[in-house]
């Protein structure tokens, strides 16, 4: 029996009852009680699919977790990059005084309550952001990671039963110009000069630091090593060679320390600027689109079919779907392919936030250390933000009736039955 024989998919539109669910062996349920994941939870990936050592195979679907400290803040930043924030914190408190009011702010941000509520959602998985600022003492990444925090959210998403894609969104020399990587003026990571030289050592140091402490964690899926390399950059084009040439260093690089995670290298502007995956093993696919047209998912779903037929699986590593998030989540699931919605959670209603509000702001100029602290702590409580009801239905029939299940070879799924007693009669069916 060949994989496609036996693979399982539950794909249907968003909202279907479980009774019109197309399934070859079987329905399989995304929101079954949660479940630690245990050290057998292990991925890789095989024949375009994610495996565990017991040969199932799950689709990764979940939702984006997100650090924009800049949401917050009284100044004017929402234009530039989050790292002005930063800056400006570190000019007034130093450099760790402003890391830890950054991770304090994620920390309140992102809670054990919020990773509960996304499983209870049945989701199977959240991507976490890393800024090298955050983490890192120095802009060299020179064996100063602070796992402490990191290591909290992990055990918690781990207990939930989430697996966890650690993706880098903020690198040594900023990878795109986008406001959420840190800086919108200037990305020296694919220049050809000494700063671009020195910045992709140090994001390789980065790396090394993460995958060595992290390479026998279970709960860790995947590393994304570049979230939306070269996005708004004029001339992208002209560095997808030395953006392809970095990867395949840096996957080199990590697989000294490393050999069992998955690695996901994203695409930039393109699903076709994808680097070759020859001589490359258990290594993923990564897109983000916004679905704003049938032509825009048509064509990234013609790339996945792509993908997946040449054994590479594939995964949309954000989804911001304003206008049809549940056609465009059916059409994923029908295809077998790993999704995650973004963003958990932001400034005001935006329809691409599962939570939206608001929380006061914080006044980088005039609020002391403290003041900027409890701005940054209960204020920023999810409970204290409108839940976006309308995509929280559409992704609650997403996770349940999206599931990809591969049984193991040789064995079969076993059809339920239902058990009735009447009176001294038992009677069976299915």
């Amino acid at each position: 029996m060949t994989d496609s024989e036996k693979i399982m998919i539950a794909g249907c539109a968003a909202g279907a009852a479980a009774a019109t669910v197309p399934a070859v062996y079987g329905y399989i349920k995304a929101t079954a009680a949660a479940k630690p994941i245990a050290d057998t939870d292990f991925l890789h990936a095989e024949n375009a699919s994610f495996v565990n050592e017991n040969g199932i195979t799950a689709a990764l679907r979940g939702i984006n977790l997100n650090d924009d400290i800049f949401y917050f803040a009284k100044a004017d930043v929402e234009s530039s990059g989050g790292y002005d924030v930063f800056y400006a914190l570190e000019k007034r408190f130093g450099s760790y005084g402003a890391r830890q009011l950054a991770l304090k702010y994620y920390e309140n941000f992102i809670t054990p309550s919020d990773i509960k509520l996304i499983k209870k959602l049945g989701a199977n998985c959240v991507r976490i952001p890393l800024r090298y600022k955050y983490l890192c003492k120095k802009d060299s990444c020179r064996d100063d990671i602070d796992f402490e925090k990191l290591d909290t959210l992990i055990g918690k998403c781990r207990k939930a039963g989430l697996y966890v894609i650690l993706e880098l969104h903020s690198a040594p020399g900023y990878q795109n110009t986008d406001s959420a990587c840190g800086s919108s003026d200037k990305s020296i990571l694919f220049e050809s000069g000494k700063e671009g030289f020195e910045a992709r050592n140090a994001t390789i140091r980065f790396w090394l630091q993460v995958a060595s402490h992290y390479k026998d964690e279970p709960t860790v899926a995947a590393y994304d090593l570049l979230n939306r390399p070269l996005s708004r950059i004029a001339d992208w084009e002209s560095r997808v060679d030395t953006l392809n040439k970095f990867y395949k260093r840096l996957i080199k690089a990590i697989r000294t320390v490393d050999e069992r995670h998955i690695i996901i290298t994203e695409a930039a502007g393109t699903p076709d600027t994808l680097p070759d995956s020859t001589d490359i093993q258990n290594i993923a696919y990564g897109f983000y689109s916004h679905f704003r047209t049938s032509f825009e998912t048509d064509a990234l779903l013609r790339h996945v079919r792509k993908y997946k037929n040449s054994g590479i699986p594939c995964i949309v590593c954000k989804i911001r779907a304003e206008e049809n998030l549940a056609a465009s989540l059916t059409a994923l699931n029908d295809v077998g392919a790993s999704w995650l919605i973004g963003d958990y959670k932001g400034s005001g209603l935006k329809s691409a936030f599962v939570f939206g509000g608001s929380a006061p702001e914080a006044d980088l100029d005039l609020d002391s250390y403290d003041v900027i602290g409890e701005k940054w702590s209960k204020p920023l409580a999810t409970k204290n933000f409108t839940e976006n009801t309308e995509m929280t239905a559409v992704l609650k029939d997403a996770f349940r009736y999206g599931s990809v299940t591969v049984l193991p070879e040789g064995k079969t799924k076993k059809k339920p039955q239902i058990k009735v007693r009447i009176g001294s009669k038992l009677i069976v069916g299915e």
